[in-house]
């Protein structure tokens, strides 16, 4: 079973990316996985943050699980693996994904996916999936997603999180590949650069990864 771990990364001034990619590098290293770094410069018609899309349907093709981290989320419990903690809680379905929940202060919507960690199994219908994702920014009611906030979130909450709704896992319970306190999996969402590195430095430091 061949699994992968992605990440898109854009923009020199988050130097707080490169920290996450160190830990989550170390991360894929130690439980075999393959470490996937996306930073081809995003098209002019819509926001950065969509990217990640074309990102996924360019590795999804050759791996049987492809993990999906934003740039600003890491591997919190480098003791865990994805064999044990995530494809699990997939059951029958294909496409996992954690509440938007950041913290108890933050962002609650229990009933909705964030986008910033998302575990995919390699299928036909992932694959469609993923097209019509892409290709929500083109649709007339979405244009202002294009570039506002919650761009490429808000249309999958508005179109295939509608559509393909049997196609996802929710966990709604608890952070495990979610928010600020992700037990497996951390998501440094909403937050200055400068606090991520300090963050993500004394982490680093404690684990002892090597940089």
């Amino acid at each position: 079973m061949k699994i992968k771990v992605v990440q898109y990364m854009w923009g020199e001034e988050n130097h707080s990316y490169i920290l996450d990619r160190i830990i989550n590098e170390a991360y894929s290293r130690r439980h075999g996985y393959e470490y996937v770094n996306k930073s081809f410069p995003p098209v002019k018609n819509r926001s950065c943050h969509w990217e990640k899309i074309p990102a996924l349907r360019q590795e999804l093709n050759d791996c049987d699980y492809l993990l999906y981290l934003d740039a600003d989320a890491f591997f919190y419990s480098h003791e865990l693996t994805l064999e044990e903690e995530l494809l699990p809680c997939l059951e029958y379905k294909e496409i996992l994904v954690a509440a938007d929940l950041a913290s108890e202060h933050l962002r609650n919507h229990p009933d909705l996916p964030n986008t910033g960690a998302i575990l995919f199994k390699n299928s036909k219908n992932v694959a469609e999936i993923l097209r019509l994702w892409d290709e929500a920014s083109e649709r007339p009611e979405l244009e202002k997603y294009r570039f506002e906030l919650f761009h490429e979130q808000e249309a999958l909450w508005r179109t295939i999180w509608v559509e393909f709704r049997d196609s996802f896992k929710l966990l709604r319970d608890y952070y495990l590949m979610n928010g600020y306190y992700g037990i497996f999996i951390r998501h440094l969402m909403a937050m200055s650069d400068k606090e991520r590195i300090s963050i993500l430095q004394k982490f680093i430091s404690e684990k002892n990864i090597r940089v």
